[in-house]
This record gives C-alpha cells, sequence and structure tokens, in this order.
C-alpha cells in the first residue's frame, strides 16, 4: 500500500466529502434564497407577477447549458479546479445581484450563479464516487441527496430574517461571502484520494457492460418532471402562495415551506439506508411518484390542517426520489468511469424541469386567476403521472442480474 493510500483514512475522506456537499448546500442555497423575498424585490426592482419566474429560470437555463459540457470541464480540469470554479461563480454572481438596479442586471446575476448549480450537479456525483469507498456509497449517496433541501431550508428560513434586519440585498451579501469562505476552504484542504483498488491490488474501473442508457434515460425523465413540480413550482412559489391564500408574513410562509426539506435532511441519509437494506433503488422511486400524484391532489389548498399534512407527508417522497436517483444512475452505467456522462444526463433534464416549472407554473396558475389547487391539478399532478411511467420501465432487476 502506498504512503498515499495510507494517508487517506475515512476520516479524511469524509472532510474532502464535506467541501463538495458545503458546496452543494451553497449552489442551493443561492437559487432559493430569492423566492421568500419576491414580495419585496417585484416592485422594487420593476418585475410583475408574470416574469418575476425567471428569477428562478435564469438560474436554471445555465444549468440546461452547461451539463453536457461540465462532464468536459470535469475531465479536462479535475474535480478540484471544477468545485473553484463552482465556488466562484456563486460568490461573483451572488455579489453583483447584490448590487443589482434593475431586472436585466438581477437577472444577469442569476445567470451567473446558474453555473455553479450546473456545475455541481454534475461534479458533486462524480467527486463522491471517487472520494468515498463503494462499500459506503449508499450512505454518502443518501447524504448527497441533501444538498438541494439542506440549501432551501437554509434559504427559507434566513433570508426573510436577514431582509427584515438590514434589507434584502443584505442576504445576497451574505451568500457572496458563504461561497467565498468555501471557495478558500476548497483550495486549502480538497485533495484527490487515490482511486479505489480491487483485492488484486488493479484499479476498480467496473464491470465491462455497456451503460444501459435507456434506463438512465428514463431515470433522467422522471427526475426532469420531479424538479418540474417539485423545485420549479412548489419550491419557487410555495411562500407566495402561502402568503396569497394564507395570509402569512415573509418569515412564516418561509418557514412552512422549508418543512419538507427540513424533514428531508433526516429523511434523505435513513432512505439511503433503508434502500440498501431492501435491495432497490427502483421502489424508492415508484414509492415517490405514487406518493406525490396523491399529494398534489391536495398540495395548494385553502385548508391550512391540509397543508401541514402535505409539506410533513410530502418529505418521505422527495428523499426517496432523490436518493433512488442519485444511487440507481451508478448501477445502470455499470463503469464508474462513465458515471460522470450518466449525471450530466440527469442533471441537464433536471436542470430543464426546473426551468418549465418555474417558467410555466405561474403562468398557469395565473390563467387560472391564481387558483392554485387547480393549477396543481393541472400542471403538477400530470408531471407525477408521467415521471411514474417512466420509472416503472428502468430495468432494475435485468440490470443487476
Amino acid at each position: 500500500m502506498s504512503e498515499k493510500d495510507q494517508s487517506f483514512s475515512m476520516g479524511r475522506r469524509w472532510l474532502v466529502f464535506s467541501i463538495v456537499f458545503i458546496i452543494g448546500i451553497l449552489s442551493a442555497y443561492s437559487m432559493f434564497k430569492a423566492p421568500p423575498l419576491f414580495s419585496i424585490i417585484i416592485p422594487e426592482l420593476g418585475f410583475t407577477d408574470e416574469n418575476i419566474g425567471w428569477v428562478m429560470s435564469m438560474f436554471s437555463i445555465i444549468g440546461v447549458v452547461l451539463a453536457f459540457p461540465a462532464g468536459a470541464i470535469l475531465a479536462k480540469l479535475g474535480i478540484k479546479k471544477s468545485l473553484i470554479i463552482t465556488a466562484a461563480s456563486l460568490a461573483i454572481g451572488s455579489a453583483i445581484g447584490a448590487v443589482a438596479s434593475n431586472v436585466a442586471i438581477l437577472l444577469a446575476s442569476r445567470f451567473i450563479e446558474g453555473i455553479g448549480m450546473g456545475l455541481i450537479s454534475v461534479v458533486g456525483p462524480a467527486a463522491i464516487a471517487t472520494i468515498i469507498p463503494r462499500a459506503k456509497q449508499g450512505l454518502a449517496m443518501g447524504i448527497w441527496s441533501v444538498w438541494f433541501p439542506a440549501g432551501t431550508v437554509l434559504a427559507f428560513n434566513t433570508a426573510p430574517a436577514l431582509a427584515a434586519g438590514l434589507g434584502w440585498r443584505s442576504v445576497w451579501w451574505v451568500s457572496a461571502a458563504l461561497c467565498l469562505a468555501t471557495l478558500v476552504f476548497a483550495l486549502l484542504c480538497y485533495s484527490q484520494p487515490p482511486a479505489e483498488k480491487t483485492e488484486d491490488g488493479q484499479t476498480a474501473t467496473g464491470v465491462t457492460r455497456k451503460p444501459d442508457m435507456f434506463s438512465i434515460i428514463m431515470v433522467a425523465v422522471a427526475f426532469m418532471t420531479w424538479n418540474a413540480f417539485n423545485a420549479g413550482a412548489i419550491s419557487s412559489f410555495y411562500p407566495t402562495f402561502l402568503a396569497d391564500v394564507h395570509s402569512m408574513d415573509p418569515q412564516a410562509s418561509g418557514f412552512v415551506a422549508s418543512i419538507t426539506n427540513l424533514c428531508v435532511l433526516a429523511l434523505g441519509p435513513i432512505s439511503g439506508i433503508v434502500s440498501d437494506k431492501i435491495g432497490t433503488r427502483k421502489g424508492l422511486l415508484v414509492f415517490a411518484f405514487v406518493g406525490a400524484i396523491i399529494f398534489l391532489t391536495f398540495g395548494f389548498s385553502d385548508n391550512i390542517t391540509l397543508i401541514y399534512v402535505f409539506v410533513i407527508g410530502f418529505a418521505f417522497f422527495s428523499a426517496s426520489c432523490a436518493t433512488g436517483t442519485f444511487s440507481i444512475i451508478p448501477e445502470l452505467t455499470h463503469q464508474p468511469e462513465k458515471i460522470g456522462f450518466s449525471m450530466a444526463i440527469v442533471a441537464f433534464l433536471q436542470n430543464l424541469g426546473i426551468v418549465i416549472g418555474s417558467a410555466v407554473f405561474p403562468v398557469v396558475a395565473a390563467g387560472l386567476a391564481w387558483n392554485w389547487n387547480t393549477a396543481s391539478l393541472a400542471f403538477c399532478v400530470p408531471l407525477a403521472v408521467v415521471g411514474l411511467v417512466c420509472v416503472v420501465l428502468v430495468r432494475e432487476k435485468a440490470n443487476r442480474s
């Protein structure tokens, strides 16, 4: 065993993992710091109810554009440099947004921040596959699966408080500072562990079977539909819905909207452990979409009791979908060196789903005179049905035989 092999204890591997995880959380925080403050940003910068969705969509468009180039960037520059570019884009974009004086500048800043989301969606899972040994991949991917909800929870609960005391621009400055600090952390502490070895000492390059592209695409399309209604519609507009229908102030609406993701922080790793125990990733995905179809029928109800049932219960499905997606892709790819490309497909459609959801859902809701629950029935539920059909078609057993 080489000196480098010996120097990379599991403790050090988890430290390196934490760098990737923190950058992922800050990517989601940068994205979702805006929705709790829409009511403030709209009049100050000149947005309208119809075009405010582009504050979220613009963030995701670059994720769509960068998904496949991100794989090439990763291969060319390596994981550490890719993570540094991610953190730098988040810091720079947030700083520009903090001084935005009109719609165009804020949207441009969101585009720059979106570079971080586009990169981390591909670089994150690929990095984890090289950092954590395969024996602990279920737990690692379960923890990784909560980067998105963790950032959302952080944004929904800190942004209103900061804005109330220091103005909405302070939220952007805090985001820039956190990203800059993480950039320094990555520069100082990130180092690449040696490739995992098999028992005979050869580098583990996986089996020779080709990736099951049909199943990978089915999972990716399902994840696209999930992000269209979950990230694009629910996460982006739930605070606005709660303020409009249930008369909650920004702090209260941000907290209630974050309950789902708050629960996911615990349920994500648990779902990964459960998936390892029962031996299925597809089962998690089927469970997630069946539950979503049922819960989305009352997710935007004018009954406050149903709202709390929704935000708590939906957490089980959200955790299952994220963990199932990130865990099943390596199994369907077969060859570890090609996981980056498979994740690029997932990231491309994931970000496309967010773009579609955040741009189309407010138009549907506005066209229905802001009848939020009817908008969910017309937009969110059909997407969940499409997602369920896709995951049913995934050939998990065939790929394990």
